[in-house]
């Protein structure tokens, strides 16, 4: 039985204030259909007339609000609560933070909701019958799936449990109905390449259209992790191998279907120290979230940045750019081009992760403290640049719980900036401003 949605806030004015809708009152059905969130809500109450069961102190009342009037207009429902993952996957990497992180950062979730709405991955392992028929009957359309293996026993070991439903059934359900599917497969050596991977790249591409394509992305290995005899880290030497095989499914895969399909991570590439593809060969960038195709979109901005601004020059004489140490090869030429082209002296500062370790390479990952403290070993003044992938869009702080401004203050610089992209390093060097920036007001620890 549906708990319903609880009303937070009711504008004045709106077709549900007017109506009888207040603060504090429960959408318990629509249209004689019971709702479980404000995804329902919006569903229901689309078209036509609409008739709402609500509780109010624990009493049942009907409202109806008629066709001209949007009913969801001014009414502010409470955030869905956010369905757990229950597995256990080997390599998942929320199980190697370390001690004392904040508690959101250890949620993990399973659900299709988010994955419709933010692109998260989810396995498909815990759906119920009435969570795929909503989704086909509400579209919720493309969803973006953790595959990882085709074969049932290697994906119950990379799940760390028995799937309580059959992936390729569930699978095939949802894209019968019309519901698109992207993937991910996690690479863990020895565990789910070579021929494993290659049967699953091939398994998922007679598939195709409806499943979209697929990502492969390495493992990642915290300081923290948990001993497991099954995980290795990903080479160089790995890394080659893994890239060898995607050329070779892409390769008859292009041929046969249209499409490569399947796409390396960019961090393959870096670690291997193999030459990156061209920006034709992503087939528009269909998985950046994934870490496909970053450096080369990456690369492609800064001339197309260099191109808007044309002989514009920059109020800059020093900037510090702040970066993960496995991409700071790729910034390194571009630095000492900007340098050229501005005037302005870069200093290029990669910061080795030492919250997380130091396998942990990203500069998405990097806390706060350990940027204070290459700033620091440089010598470092004035102002800094970070990618704006190191602060939460959701509270504005870094995985340390650090601010942008704790940083400016602690490292003693005079503003610290983070931006979004080449495009936006180059707006910065430019005009002088970034889309966000912070002065050095925190009080230093």
């Amino acid at each position: 039985m549906s708990q319903g949605v609880l009303i937070e806030d009711v504008e004045e004015r709106s077709p549900g204030f007017r109506s009888g809708i207040r603060p504090g009152d429960r959408i318990v059905s629509i249209n004689g259909r019971e709702v479980e969130d404000h995804l329902d809500v919006r569903f229901h109450a689309a078209l036509g007339d609409v008739l709402l069961e609500l509780e109010r102190k624990g009493e049942s009342i009907h409202i109806t609000i008629p066709e001209t009037s949007y009913p969801l207009q001014g009414l502010q429902m409470e955030e869905m609560r956010t369905k757990r993952c229950g597995c256990k996957c080997i390599f998942c990497f929320i199980d190697q933070l370390p001690p004392g992180v904040r508690p959101s950062l250890l949620v993990k979730d399973e659900d299709y909701r988010l994955s419709f709405f933010h692109g998260n991955y989810t396995t498909l392992s815990t759906l119920k019958d009435r969570d795929i028929r909503r989704i086909i009957e509400q579209r919720l359309s493309p969803l973006y799936v953790s595959v990882h293996a085709i074969q049932d026993r290697v994906r119950e070991t990379l799940l760390g449990r028995k799937p309580k439903r059959p992936f390729v059934p569930t699978m095939e359900r949802l894209l019968e109905a019309g519901i698109e599917l992207w993937g991910q497969i996690v690479l863990c050596p020895g565990v789910n390449d070579g021929e494993r991977l290659v049967e699953t790249v091939e398994g998922l591409s007679r598939y195709h259209p409806g499943f979209r394509g697929v990502a492969v992305v390495p493992l990642g290995l915290s300081a923290h992790r948990e001993p497991n005899a099954l995980l290795r880290p990903v080479t160089g030497t790995v890394a080659c191998e893994v890239l060898a095989t995607v050329r070779s499914c892409q390769e008859e895969l292009l041929g046969r279907i249209g499409t490569r399909f399947v796409f390396a991570a960019d961090e393959f590439y870096l670690r291997a120290g193999a030459p990156l593809p061209s920006a034709d060969e992503y087939e528009g960038y269909g998985m950046l979230e994934d870490g496909v195709g970053m450096v080369r979109d990456f690369l492609s901005l800064y001339e197309q940045g260099i191109a808007e601004v044309g002989g514009k020059g920059s109020p800059f004489r020093r900037l510090a750019l702040v970066t993960g140490t496995l991409f700071a090869p790729v910034l390194a030429p571009l630095a000492r081009r900007i340098e050229r082209r501005f005037g302005t002296t870069i200093d290029l500062v990669p910061v080795r992760n030492r919250f997380l370790g130091e396998t942990i390479t990203v500069a998405g990952l990097l806390g706060g403290a350990d940027v204070v403290s290459a700033l620091r070993r440089r010598g470092v003044r004035g102002d800094a640049v970070i990618p704006s992938e190191m602060v939460s869009k959701a509270n504005g702080l870094l995985i340390d719980d650090y601010t942008p401004e704790r940083i400016t203050g602690e490292a003693g610089l005079d503003r610290l900036h983070w931006v979004s992209g080449a495009d936006g390093l180059i707006r910065l060097l430019a005009e002088g401003e970034s889309e966000a920036s912070g002065g050095g007001d925190y009080p230093p620890a």
